[in-house]
């Protein structure tokens, strides 16, 4: 398993419903609602690095 998918299973999602995350070298390095901009920031900061992204579901979401 990947060090930012560990990070992302231990992350404590609460007061992040509905935003976007994403992690670089096992940290959250950004958050917020607007992926593309978070992304090119993060790109900037972090050229070399894959980052992990993902969405935050609200709680009343059911995945199936």
């Amino acid at each position: 398993m990947s060090k930012n998918f560990e990070a992302f299973l231990k992350l404590d999602v609460k007061g992040l419903e509905n935003q976007y995350i994403i992690i670089v070298n096992g940290k959250v390095v950004a958050k917020g609602f607007d992926i593309e901009k978070m992304l090119a920031r993060v790109r900037k900061k972090h050229p070399k690095a894959t980052p992990f992204i993902a969405k935050i579901p609200d709680e009343r979401v059911m995945i199936l």
